[in-house]
């Protein structure tokens, strides 16, 4: 049974010698980004863990993966951290991620209005799957007969 490595003994150590490993500075950025990411983006993340988030890394290269996310990422954490702010909504993709980082470095989230609430079809109004299993092509019976056209017989020249 294999050993479960400590991922962030790991990561530590890569970091305190980053001259051992000189080929993998760009995979590192990435994980980095794609972990600090991963960590924004989970559900029980509260509005104090996304500020200790920014206090770790500094406002400057939280900044920088901020406005490396999507805007559907990026309007996914404000409507999680400021649910009431009227322009949440609808606000272009530079705000959504100047307001992220604005609720990180300690700016309350909006107190008025209503949470607004999106209308979710139930299940049973919902169009049904279409299955693969249920098309024609799969329904289909064979009749024992070969309806595919027989092969052309390809004339040959004497001498070629």
């Amino acid at each position: 049974m294999p050993l479960d490595l400590d991922g962030l003994a790991i990561l530590k150590a890569i970091l305190s010698a980053p001259d051992a490993f000189p080929d993998i500075g760009g995979e590192a950025a990435r994980a980095a980004r794609t972990l600090v990411v991963r960590q924004l983006k989970t559900k029980t993340l509260p509005l104090a863990g996304l500020r200790r988030v920014y206090e770790v890394l500094g406002h400057e290269v939280f900044t920088l993966v901020v406005d490396d996310l999507a805007e559907a990422e990026a309007r996914s954490l404000v409507a999680r951290f400021d649910p009431r702010h009227p322009d949440g909504r609808t606000a272009p993709a530079h705000w959504l991620r100047r307001q992220v980082v604005a609720l990180a470095g300690g700016a309350g989230p909006s107190t008025g209005g209503e949470i607004p609430k999106t209308a979710r079809p139930s299940p049973s109004a919902a169009a049904p799957a279409v299955r693969a299993i249920g098309s024609p092509a799969f329904t289909a019976r064979w009749d024992g007969k070969n309806h595919d056209p027989r092969p052309r017989k390809v004339k040959r020249k004497i001498g070629d």
